[in-house]
């Protein structure tokens, strides 16, 4: 779901009612996929048939696109991630299928037709956006199905702990079937077999890490991948990947994309000013950083981590 392998574990005591708890995460993660889907068309009120109405005044929208966009309405970061970037991320798409480059006037072009900000959430479940506006929510929807699933799983008493994984946006619930705390593994940009190291977490913790390692096309020996920068429109150059750990599965998400793009120090200076947000920085040089709350966290391949 949501071009991505997704994975629910969980724990309890009566299977039954375990399979049934586990069974309907799963359908409302693709309940939440469908709804925010910018690509294939499910029905009116979702993210596709809004977009198809942009200029055409205020759409009903599905619950969970509402509720996603809701969510994001007190953070603001257009400079580092745009919702509204449908027109530059469709630009990329068609070029990474032909595997050839945007012009740098395709790319300007595209990126002028982002409308930033030109949507606006009514009373009433609406959602309203300006023509030629294009929503996409590749970089926060994962996250936001993630949490929901947990939620539902925490408020389920048949389930003791859970586990859940969308391509690495991750949250955890309980602890683990032993007892002990979990260690999720940070895999290393460089190699897919290799970790950077683990990081230990209690229950509630979510995690998500945004990287060029995933999704990306080769021309000419340059990598071009999937997480564009909103100011220029191209694929951003600071960093290999981010990993961030909080409390919300929305916001790892949405923040491991917007940190991405910002440069190490900046991005280690907003976590740190920022409540219960830490990360683990790859700069293009290799260098790791750690914020400071991770510092008795993680633990460095270097030291002997495993997954």
């Amino acid at each position: 779901m949501m071009d991505t392998i997704v994975s629910i574990s969980t724990t309890g005591k009566d299977r039954q009612a375990l399979t049934q708890a586990t069974n309907d995460a799963f359908t409302l993660f693709q309940t939440i996929a469908d709804e925010t889907d910018s690509y294939t068309a499910h029905g009116p009120g979702t993210l596709f048939a809004v977009n198809e109405a942009a200029g055409k005044g205020p759409q009903k929208a599905a619950p969970h696109l509402y509720d996603l966009l809701k969510t994001l309405q007190p953070y603001h970061h257009e400079d580092e991630i745009c919702l509204t970037l449908g027109p530059s991320i469709a630009l990329w798409n068609r070029h990474k299928a032909e595997n050839t480059v945007p012009t740098e006037e395709e790319a300007a072009e595209a990126l002028a037709q982002s409308r930033r900000g030109q949507y606006s959430l009514g009373d009433g479940g609406t959602l309203t956006l300006a023509a030629g506006t294009q929503i996409d929510l590749g970089a926060v929807a994962k996250g936001y199905a993630v949490e929901q699933a947990a939620q539902q799983l925490a408020g389920n008493k048949a389930v003791q702990s859970a586990l859940i994984n969308a391509g690495g946006n991750i949250k955890v619930i309980g602890k683990k079937e032993d007892g002990s705390a979990w260690r999720i593994g940070v895999q290393d940009p460089a190699n897919a077999e290799k970790l950077l190291g683990t990081i230990t977490v209690d229950s509630g913790t979510a995690i998500a890490t945004s990287g060029d390692y995933q999704r990306y096309y080769e021309v000419n020996g340059i990598r071009y991948h999937h997480i564009l920068d909103p100011r220029t429109g191209w694929p951003a150059r600071q960093a290999h990947a981010v990993t961030v750990v909080t409390r919300s599965a929305t916001l790892s998400d949405y923040y491991s994309t917007m940190l991405f793009v910002m440069p190490r120090e900046k991005a280690l200076e907003f976590a740190e000013a920022t409540p219960d947000l830490d990360i683990i920085y790859e700069a293009l040089d290799g260098t790791v950083s750690v914020s400071s709350g991770l510092k008795d966290r993680f633990t460095p391949s270097s030291q002997g981590a495993s997954s």
